[in-house]
């Protein structure tokens, strides 16, 4: 039994979230890669992971809820 397909406007919505975390997973991976104020060397000190967790979850929702958002306001717009 095939499940159906979701309709347009939930694909849309959900192509736009997921963007915006892969966009925000990107983003915080930069900042502990380069050590942009000591992220890095304080997420390394924090032996439970539970930091590292936190600043990807809420910066990729954060990011991804953005994303939503910012397509959402752009549906009635027309392209030239």
């Amino acid at each position: 039994m095939q499940l159906p397909s979701p309709p347009k406007l939930v694909r849309f919505m959900l192509r736009h979230i997921l963007n915006g975390l892969v966009i925000g997973a990107v983003f915080v991976l930069v900042l502990i890669w380069t050590d942009f104020m000591g992220i890095g060397t304080i997420l390394k000190t924090d032996s439970s992971g539970l930091g590292t967790f936190l600043l990807f979850f809420q910066t990729s929702f954060t990011f991804g809820a953005v994303s939503m958002g910012i397509a959402v306001m752009h549906l009635g717009e027309d392209e030239d």
